[in-house]
């Protein structure tokens, strides 16, 4: 099996490194043309719970990268759409497109192939959410590899035996969702990330050091993301979906028994150390607002689901940033979306 990583950021560098510690080849694509000779003529120091270092193999081109036979996507949710419109001309009958964090990936590169081959030749999948969480420096030359995940949750469209056979390589425990709509609505950060950093605008406007899951984190945050939840759960609904709360995902993902949502957040010992953002550039805003959260309200306005408290968040956010409210799922989206169920 033959992998390729689109996108060098943490995470995509700390599945280079994991892939390396298991022995599966892989290379890297990369835009960056400082960071790729960098890369090229340095090498990777790696620390955390893999400790290693490496030099990473750098695809030349996109279309050298997709001679693979499973592209890794590790871009921003919100370049899923491009990077597909970058690949496709290159891939072939047979290979697999895995959007990690998928965000709705799936449904949207489905939707490009159809409209563009009129069928869809490869396998796409994606995964819930992240397998690894990382840090790269500054200098892009050493990587904290933090913690990965015990479990991925992922979907699939086509055949899925490479797909399964590398997800196992990755994490011990992996299960298979009902479709892309299920893998995408169970992603937990958007809500999480987006309402506490909604209630703490002025703190990272204004550039402070604050832990995330700390004091700043209250009660009645914690309250409001459950509401936001029951409202992400009514649109699952809508769709024919069962999914999980946010509660007895976060308790899975971490082997806790929180009772409410706020204990979840606020006494595991992995979030002691999470610091807010400090800029209003961070993905916590620019990926998981427009990505994340955008898309169940768009979701809940195509389908007359009733969802004030997600609707309230997206609107304030935008109005706070000067950002208008943009649709980011369509109608055709949505007919992928109950096509694939």
């Amino acid at each position: 099996m033959k992998i390729s990583i689109i996108g060098a950021g943490a995470t995509g560098l700390a599945a280079a490194a994991y892939l390396h510690l298991i022995s599966v080849p892989f290379t890297i694509y990369v835009r960056n043309e400082e960071k790729r000779k960098l890369w090229e003529t340095h090498p990777l120091n790696v620390s955390g719970k893999v400790n290693t270092s490496l030099y990473l193999p750098m695809a030349r081109s996109l279309e050298e990268a997709c001679e693979a036979d499973v592209l890794l996507v590790f871009t921003r949710a919100g370049d899923h759409e491009a990077v597909t419109e970058e690949v496709m001309p290159y891939m072939k009958k047979g290979q697999c497109l895995l959007f990690l964090n998928g965000c709705w990936g799936a449904v949207k590169a489905y939707r490009a192939f159809q409209k563009a081959q009129g069928a869809v030749p490869i396998t796409i999948g994606e995964t819930a959410n992240m397998p690894f969480i990382a840090a790269l420096s500054s200098d892009h030359t050493s990587l904290h590899f933090k913690a990965m995940k015990d479990e991925i949750a992922y979907s699939a469209i086509g055949d899925e035996t490479l797909l399964s056979e590398l997800l196992h390589k990755l994490a011990p425990k992996v299960t298979r969702v009902s479709s892309p709509a299920a893998t995408s609505l169970s992603a937990t950060n958007p809500i999480i990330h987006v309402t506490q950093c909604l209630f703490n605008l002025s703190r990272i406007e204004n550039g402070e050091d604050f832990d995330f899951f700390g004091a700043p984190l209250t009660k009645r945050t914690a309250a409001f993301m459950e509401e936001c939840d029951k409202e992400r759960l009514a649109i699952g609904k809508a769709l024919g979906l069962e999914l999980a709360p946010l509660l007895a995902t976060l308790n899975s993902f971490r082997g806790t028994r929180a009772e409410t949502l706020y204990e979840a957040l606020t006494e595991n010992p992995s979030y002691l150390a999470v610091k807010g953002p400090t800029t209003l550039t961070s993905r916590y805003i620019t990926e998981d607002l427009p990505c994340g959260l955008t898309s169940l309200l768009d979701l809940s306005d195509m389908m007359h689901v009733d969802c004030p408290h997600i609707t309230a968040l997206v609107y304030t956010m935008a109005l706070y940033l000067r950002q208008p409210y943009r649709p980011f799922l369509t109608l055709q989206d949505l007919r992928v979306v109950k096509g694939l169920k």
